[in-house]
């Protein structure tokens, strides 16, 4: 049956407090003396109070120069009371403020993502679910989630729902939660003609397998309707999840997406995300990654690694994809991050986020559960493609 790509059902408002961030705090020590960051000994970009760990980091460079990080501080993994903290630095990444709540709600707020718009806004989106009975009784993924800042990040507006045919009531069961919810975990994409796309996946209120969207807004972000949603992709018996959307040399739209069989799967647009091919198969391994235009129209591609060839958990990787229009290629991939320096090897770690200093050199965060931190790592062009 052919998937719909309009709706004509409004967004569900929902409201929560509005959070202002403190003033800026003493600047963070990093790990390091030298603050290089490295693979063994990165920087300490946040850490978690004494009980809690920290997940999820997303990081983009701010129009003044400084670098903002979003990422959820919870008990754990799974758990209700999940927020949303942000830091800063002025000294790309060597020290960082200390962390202050930007999104906090009386159920879990997880999975950050930041863009700044050509206006100066910034834009987080966000997930929310409930586990209110979990284990026992499923969790509801209650859905994706807009606030803005105006001031450079000090404080943010009132969360905006998305809009999506993913949201709804729904009877059934799909593994550990209810069908009908969409969660995010790509950044919103701006496009030259000021539209916005946020990138969304989940469940259809009725079930099966798993599509990725994009919902589109025409007013900078202030609305989010379901009529502007368009799917990347449905397919039976393989779910799309965290979509990531980039913009091509050409003006072409390039979407990767992970999948349940955690090989990456890639899909095009050509007419502003209206429409999507059917995605294809990468044969490429990776999970919770992240898409960095580089200037020239390259992208830094970073990745946790799902396939075993280096440990039995999830390192982050990276490589850069030079004819992103052609797919990934047989690029060369590095080693970023593996926390497994600090314990055995673990899948709860990876979710990178990248930014650019020149077009040479990069800085890449993860999450680390041992250190119960958001590390940082720089990282340089000749590492990725050699020297000239």
């Amino acid at each position: 049956m052919p998937l719909p790509r309009r709706t004509l059902l409004t967004s569900i408002a929902v409201g929560a407090t509005t959070v202002a961030l403190g003033t800026r705090a003493a600047q963070a020590q990093p790990s390091t003396a030298s603050g290089t960051g490295t693979r063994t000994d990165p920087v300490i970009v946040a850490s978690a109070p004494s009980g809690r760990m920290a997940f999820f980091p997303d990081m983009i460079k701010l129009a003044d120069g400084r670098l903002l990080v979003g990422y959820r501080d919870s008990v754990s993994h799974i758990a209700q009371d999940g927020r949303i903290l942000v830091v800063e630095s002025s000294d790309d990444g060597r020290t960082w403020s200390t962390p202050r709540v930007a999104v906090d709600t009386a159920i879990d707020d997880r999975d950050p993502k930041l863009v700044q718009l050509r206006d100066g806004t910034i834009l987080m989106n966000f997930f929310r679910t409930d586990w209110t009975g979990y284990p026992r009784n499923p969790a509801t993924l209650v859905g994706t989630f807009v606030v803005r800042s105006t001031d450079g990040g000090a404080t943010w507006s009132e969360p905006v729902q998305v809009g999506t045919a993913m949201s709804g009531p729904s009877k059934v069961i799909v593994g550990a939660y209810y069908a009908g919810h969409a969660a995010t975990h790509g950044p919103i994409l701006e496009l030259p003609d000021g539209d916005l796309l946020v990138p969304l996946y989940g469940r259809l209120p009725e079930g099966g397998s798993g599509p990725a969207t994009v919902v589109r807004s025409t007013d900078g972000g202030l609305t989010w309707p379901k009529e502007g949603e368009a799917f990347i992709g449905q397919t039976a018996g393989l779910d799309y999840q965290e979509p990531n959307l980039s913009i091509l040399r050409d003006g072409t739209l390039l979407s990767i997406l992970r999948t349940s069989r955690n090989i990456a799967y890639l899909s095009w647009s050509d007419d502003g995300g209206r429409s999507w091919s059917t995605p294809v198969d990468s044969g490429f391994p990776a999970s919770s990654h992240h898409q960095l235009s580089l200037p020239g129209g390259s992208i830094l591609f970073t990745y946790g690694d799902p396939s075993r060839k280096i440990n039995t958990g999830r390192p982050t990787l990276g490589r850069i994809l030079r004819h992103p229009e052609r797919g990934i290629g047989d690029e060369k991939e590095i080693l970023i991050y593996d926390a497994a320096i600090h314990g055995a090897p673990t899948f709860d770690q990876a979710n990178p986020s990248s930014v650019a200093f020149t077009p040479d050199r990069y800085f890449t965060v993860t999450s680390d559960p041992y250190l119960k931190s958001i590390v940082g790592v720089y990282t340089d062009v000749t590492e990725y493609v050699g020297r000239p």
